[in-house]
């Protein structure tokens, strides 16, 4: 079994509902799901966007590293995602931040994700599920990281149990 964090984000639509269903496909690859907080915060890149909703997945996987990456694709896909611009609005987006200590460099997939350390958005939610992670590449733990950059912009929508679609 492999340790599995993933980022969400969604600013279209119903931007809970996005999260919240992509939380219930994550689970069909992979055990021992573990969400976080769910954030509203401020857009990156691309300012005249609405607002995102951000949280983090925790979970374990025996599939590798590509077929969790096209599953969540597939995802973002079935949420109603289409190519647009970078940085763009979007009903859905996950991004494979961790898996275990592995390190990927690839056009389609880089792991850890290249800019986590960097942003408040993908460091708040996986302060809420792994603090003392410190990720392949970085200097400091999560926690760390996060209070280095600050909250500015990042604020707290919704608690974990919203992710969790009753069954």
């Amino acid at each position: 079994m492999t340790d599995v964090l993933i980022g969400l984000g969604s600013n279209v639509g119903d931007r809970l509902a996005h999260l919240r269903r992509a939380v219930d496909g994550l689970r069909s690859v992979l055990l021992s799901v573990e969400v976080s907080y769910v954030y509203e915060t401020r857009p990156v890149g691309v300012l005249t966007q609405p607002p995102f909703l951000n949280a983090a997945v925790r979970g374990e996987t025996t599939d590798g590293p590509l077929r969790l990456f096209f599953w969540a694709k597939s995802l973002e896909f079935a949420a109603g995602r289409r190519p647009g611009p970078r940085l763009g609005p979007r009903q859905l987006d996950l991004d494979i931040i961790a898996f275990g200590d592995l390190v990927v460099a690839t056009p389609r997939l880089q792991i850890p994700h290249a800019a986590f350390a960097q942003r408040g958005f993908v460091l708040t939610p996986l302060a809420d599920l792994a603090p003392d992670l410190v990720l392949p590449g970085a200097d400091a733990p999560v926690s760390s990281l996060n209070r280095r950059i600050g909250r500015d912009g990042v604020k707290r929508a919704f608690p974990p149990e919203s992710l969790l679609a009753s069954r």
